[in-house]
């Protein structure tokens, strides 16, 4: 049975990692297959430890879920270089049939000491050897830094949820909206608003399950920029039940695929589609 094949960290806690892969795929529909790349110890307080699995080991799953078939892949942590590289050479043969998004997760948000999802040495070649093979790449605000790393990206969304950090750092008031950017080589640069949702700052594995539902869109066949804008709405869902929940876990409901809206006419600079009732 096809699906989407989630490469990513092991999160015991079920808060992240490829746990919350195959439960953001099953709400939306789509049948998981997961190979994890480095086992981990985290909770909603942090992460813990971080073991990255045997390259050839990783590598063999890779290719076993490959020939059973997949619709599109999601990548999350992958350790160090040694993974990336069999993930790289694992990959390389099926990038062009097969989407592929990458969070290039490398530091958990809240981290009890000095672990990290990624080497310094596997980030990098993660940007050069990774990134390349990408259909869309999700970084956040700190993962994109200047934007330098991504310039061979073919597609980049760049996820505005810590922006409000940014807008304190810098003496000014974050807006009532969030907004993520899309940036592909197809097409004119799109802005998706949002509300802000108080409370959902709380929140563990947001973006990691964005870039899943993104896959998973992706797999039913949606342009990116549609699958972008369907998984933000769906997101948006999840994440006001969370909070009125007080759990501190995304609650992953059965979810019907939206329909994406019309793309507004191109204008000078970003296109701007607002969602969920963001536009003032």
């Amino acid at each position: 049975m096809a699906g989407v094949l989630c490469l990513g960290g092991s999160d015991p806690q079920e808060g992240a990692g490829v746990q919350m892969d195959a439960a953001v795929c099953q709400a939306l529909g789509q049948h998981p297959q997961m190979v994890v790349c480095v086992d981990t110890v985290q909770s909603i307080v942090g992460l813990e430890s971080a073991t990255p699995r045997q390259q050839t080991a990783v590598a063999h799953e890779i290719l076993f879920a490959l020939d059973a078939g997949v619709d599109a892949i999601k990548i999350g942590a992958l350790g160090n270089e040694d993974v990336v590289a069999a993930v790289v050479a694992a990959l390389e043969p099926w990038h062009k049939d097969v989407p592929i998004v990458l969070d290039p997760v490398c530091a958990a948000t809240r981290t009890l000491g000095a672990e990290r999802l990624n080497s310094v040495a596997g980030a990098r070649l993660m940007e050069m050897e990774l990134f390349p093979l990408c259909r869309l790449v999700t970084p956040n605000a700190f993962e994109y830094g200047t934007g330098e790393r991504y310039q061979d990206c073919r597609a980049v969304l760049l996820k505005g949820g810590h922006a409000a950090d940014y807008a304190e750092l810098e003496g000014g008031t974050p807006l009532p909206w969030i907004a993520d950017v899309l940036t592909d080589l197809l097409q004119d640069p799109i802005e998706f608003r949002h509300p802000r949702i108080e409370g959902a700052e709380n929140l563990h594995g947001t973006g990691c399950a964005l870039s899943t539902a993104i896959a998973c869109f992706l797999a039913k066949g949606y342009e990116p920029w549609a699958a972008c804008q369907c998984a933000i709405e769906v997101m948006q869902e999840w994440l006001r039940t969370a909070v009125a929940q007080g759990t501190g876990l995304l609650p992953f409901a059965p979810h019907k695929m939206p329909k994406p809206r019309t793309l507004p006419a191109a204008a000078e600079g970003a296109r701007v589609v607002w969602l969920s009732g963001a536009k003032p």
